[in-house]
């Protein structure tokens, strides 16, 4: 008797343990929420600052100044038995001589400076300072680098009398006085006399030819 009240006790005992058990395995686990990542903001990279573009403004080409040191010459070489003459005529300056300059020679084709009716027996200049020469009375003689220094022109004519020292013109023009100016992009100088030529008024009695 006492023997089986154990075994019953005994049964129980283990009964209530496994329903204490199950009891516990059947318990859900309790949720956990993952801990929130700490956000990370990203901010996007300042685009480079573009090149500034250059303002820098291009050197402005001056306007030459007048030439200085200048120089006229002519020399007549006989051909064909002496009746034709070979003529040359040099003009040189000394300055300007930069590069991107170009000197342009030019023919007066009035002997400006001679009087209305001069007196018998005078003479003078037929170009002096400070006149002005407007196209009208210009003819382009020849072209040259300012840096050359020097430049020449030739043509042939029939001799004979002529009391026109500059004798003709390349184009039959004829001329009474040389002139010369510098040139760039930027404008002209003023006119530099190479040869002011010369006018006469003979006196009574006097030879020309």
């Amino acid at each position: 008797m006492h023997s089986s009240h154990t075994r019953l006790a005994t049964t129980a005992t283990v009964g209530l343990l496994i329903a204490a058990a199950c009891t516990s395995a059947a318990t859900p686990a309790p949720d956990i929420t993952p801990a929130a990542s700490p956000s990370v903001t990203i901010t996007p990279a300042s685009p480079s600052p573009s090149a500034t573009p250059s303002t820098t403004e291009p050197m402005a080409v001056p306007v030459p100044p007048k030439p200085t040191g200048v120089t006229f010459d002519e020399e007549t070489r006989l051909i064909g038995n002496g009746q034709f003459g070979q003529v040359t005529q040099t003009v040189t300056w000394g300055a300007p001589r930069s590069e991107g300059v170009e000197v342009r020679v030019y023919g007066v084709i009035e002997c400006i400076a001679e009087p209305a009716d001069p007196a018998p027996g005078t003479n003078g200049p037929c170009l002096v300072e400070h006149t002005p020469l407007p196209e009208s009375v210009r003819r382009l003689l020849a072209t040259a680098p300012a840096s050359d220094g020097a430049v020449s022109w030739t043509w042939t004519e029939e001799g004979g009398c002529d009391p026109n020292p500059f004798k003709s013109a390349p184009d039959g023009t004829r001329y009474h006085a040389v002139v010369l100016a510098a040139y760039t992009a930027a404008g002209n100088s003023i006119f530099a006399i190479a040869e002011p030529g010369r006018w006469w008024r003979a006196a009574p009695g006097e030879v020309i030819c």
